[in-house]
């Protein structure tokens, strides 16, 4: 079967791979629709590069997390049968390739109605979701969300969807842009370049600061983090979503006396074999949203219309056409969502 992988020399190419093989409750899928996840796999390919072929190989490295398709068989229990529709998430599970094995845990089938390059942003809706809740935010609170990304947008709609004010900035006003396309148009929300985020904020009333703060982006660069321990209000909350440098100002975090967390992907249970292969669920009773009920949540929003994925849609690519989709990413165009469509191979 075909795969996209690194090149080893700052690209992709398509390679030939085995077929995986199924294991007790998981779903052998043909890949319909995937998502590149821009941010991530640019990491990948940059930290591939001089890689040899046969380094590259042997690891098996491939590219991608995220995807839409058809079962085409199952082994043992698994709810979603041969024929269904359905989304999935999480490598090495789930990669650009035109089969994958998925176990169930990590496999949702899709609502009426929803095609299939809609859910293949479950996961990432997902992330977005864990990364939102880590902020323990409610309803009438100031979520500041630094990154209007895919994920800073899901993100802000969370918020909004939970009754929050929301103040979303980036630099890239397109990004802004696409956000109002998303929003309530009489929704509680400010969009602003990161350097008026304080001026944002008063909009609200907010001169004690926000309640939480998200950083949605990747940086190299310690500034967003000390503009957040700057931003949010004594005793609030900072989430570190996306990639960045860590450095805390000391003095500045002492008299604010606010909580730093990080999130992980799309929740607990991610990385832990026993659940995501095995299917060992956590107890709803200690652990309410795992990755797994945060995906057929996000899923749930996106069929109802509550999560709205398609302004997130910049461009939908034939298979053929994969070169394109990654030099526009290589290039660090803003646009939002790839989405590569593996039914015109």
């Amino acid at each position: 079967m075909k795969t996209i992988a690194p090149n080893g020399k700052g690209g992709v190419a398509m390679r030939e791979a085995p077929m995986p093989e199924l294991f007790p409750r998981s779903a052998l899928c043909r890949m319909t629709h995937s998502l590149i996840s821009a941010g991530t796999e640019k990491g990948i390919i940059q930290s591939c590069k001089g890689k040899s072929a046969a380094f590259l190989k042997k690891n098996n490295i491939r590219l991608g997390y995220l995807g839409a398709g058809i079962v085409e068989k199952t082994m043992g229990k698994v709810s979603a049968q041969k024929g269904a529709r359905v989304a999935f998430y999480g490598a090495p599970y789930v990669t650009h390739s035109e089969y994958v094995v998925v176990p169930e845990k990590l496999l949702y089938p899709l609502p009426e109605g929803v095609p299939s390059e809609w859910g293949a942003f479950m996961g990432i809706a997902a992330i977005a979701m864990h990364g939102f809740r880590k902020g323990q935010v409610s309803l009438g609170e100031i979520c500041l969300i630094s990154g209007a990304g895919i994920i800073g947008n899901l993100c802000a709609q969370l918020a909004m969807l939970s009754g929050c004010r929301v103040v979303l900035c980036d630099y890239e006003r397109s990004r802004l842009e696409t956000f109002k396309k998303c929003a309530p148009a009489e929704g509680d929300f400010v969009c602003s370049s990161p350097d008026d985020a304080e001026k944002a904020l008063n909009r609200f009333d907010a001169a004690i600061g926000a309640d939480a703060v998200l950083l949605c982006m990747g940086a190299s660069s310690a500034r967003p983090m000390a503009q957040a321990v700057k931003l949010v209000r004594p005793g609030g909350r900072i989430v570190i979503v996306g990639t960045l440098d860590i450095q805390i100002p000391r003095e500045d975090f002492f008299m604010k006396e606010a909580e730093v967390t990080i999130s992980r992907a799309a929740g607990p249970g991610r990385y832990d074999l026993s659940y995501e292969k095995d299917g060992r669920d956590y107890p709803m009773q200690y652990i309410r949203w795992t990755e797994g009920r945060n995906a057929a949540e996000s899923l749930r929003l996106i069929g109802a219309g509550k999560l709205q994925v398609e302004p997130l849609l910049s461009h939908i690519y034939p298979i053929g056409k994969f070169q394109t989709a990654y030099d526009d990413i290589l290039k660090g165009k803003p646009e939002m969502g790839y989405i590569l469509d593996w039914s015109h191979r």
